[in-house]
């Protein structure tokens, strides 16, 4: 049985200060992390909103809640945990009395637990099994099932789409032929081979992209963040101020950014209709103000510390006042 690989180094919360700032957590408010992970921003909205607030802190990953679990046990009862997807809020929000909430945060994509350890298959660094569950007690698809079962077109289109991957029909046929694929390692090789060891203009490895198009698919993240982010604002409350509640979310790909930015436009806005109609026939009102006219990204140094963050971007929105949910 392989030995499980866990991360060495603490894990480090991207755009922390940035996250708090926007969030603007008040001592007495209520907050919910959609996507807890190792509990790196969590920790921090915990010590922020002092002893009268309460923390909702829902990830899908059982290993990871329990890293975070223990990590914030010094916080008691102040902060409430649930194995969860966040497409879900509604209903986890409800169930733990986190009717009314004062922020949101959803820091989206993958943590440090899960791409360094190597038995859940999220890089080709390690050698491991083509998983990618964020589940894994899920009996849901697999890296390995698409990889050893989906046709070529199947695949040029997931690796088109979901990872925006130079060459996408060269490298769907390479991994075709590569068959039976069987670890991290070996798709790896089988897309290097085929994108000729060649680097975007990033630097980044060939496989990068495909690799993230797989982990995509595999937890349905962007049908799954669609889904979450309106059941998020009807969640977002007023506080005794009446400014009201605060979404903020964490993107590292454009994909995730522009499903983000596109719902924040749209929920900012009063009319939706077309500038050609001379009067307002869709009868939407505007349920959030943005907080961030423009995307914040991490600075030099933080990059410097950090490099997963170099793609990372914030954006934060907050409820209107008198909006229906």
């Amino acid at each position: 049985m392989p030995v499980m690989t866990t991360p060495q180094a603490p894990h480090t919360p991207v755009l922390l200060e940035e996250a708090l700032h926007y969030l603007a957590v008040r001592k007495d408010g209520a907050y919910i992390d959609c996507t807890t992970g190792a509990g790196g921003h969590s920790a921090a909205i915990a010590e922020a909103m002092g002893a009268a607030g309460r923390l909702l802190c829902i990830d899908q990953d059982g290993e990871a809640l329990e890293f975070a679990r223990a990590r914030l046990a010094p916080f008691g009862r102040r902060v409430s945990f649930v194995r969860g997807n966040f497409r879900d809020l509604d209903a986890i929000a409800a169930d733990e009395g986190f009717e009314a909430v004062d922020g949101i945060l959803m820091d989206l994509g993958i943590s440090s637990i899960q791409l360094d350890t190597a038995e859940r298959g999220f890089a080709f660094a390690h050698e491991g099994p083509l998983d990618m569950r964020m589940d894994q007690s899920s009996d849901g698809l697999t890296a390995a099932d698409i990889v050893n079962t989906w046709d070529e077109r199947e695949l040029a289109t997931l690796f088109r789409e979901l990872g925006e991957v130079r060459g996408p029909r060269r490298i769907a046929k390479a991994v075709r032929a590569a068959r039976p694929l069987r670890s991290t390692r070996d798709l790896a090789k089988a897309v290097e081979q085929a994108a000729g060891g060649a680097r975007d203009r990033t630097q980044l490895h060939p496989a990068t992209k495909v690799f993230l198009a797989l982990r995509l698919r595999v937890n349905s993240e962007l049908d799954s963040l669609g889904t979450a982010l309106p059941l998020a604002r009807s969640l977002l409350g007023f506080g005794p101020s009446r400014r009201g509640g605060r979404l903020v979310t964490i993107a590292f790909h454009s994909l995730e950014d522009r499903i983000v930015k596109q719902f924040f436009g749209r929920e900012s806005r009063d009319c939706l209709c077309p500038p050609v109609l001379p009067e307002c026939r869709c009868d939407h009102q505007a349920t959030l103000s943005l907080v961030t006219r423009r995307a914040v990204r991490p600075g030099e140094d933080e990059v410097a510390r950090n490099p997963r963050a170099r793609s990372a971007v914030l954006r934060a929105a907050e409820r209107r006042s008198g909006a229906a949910a």
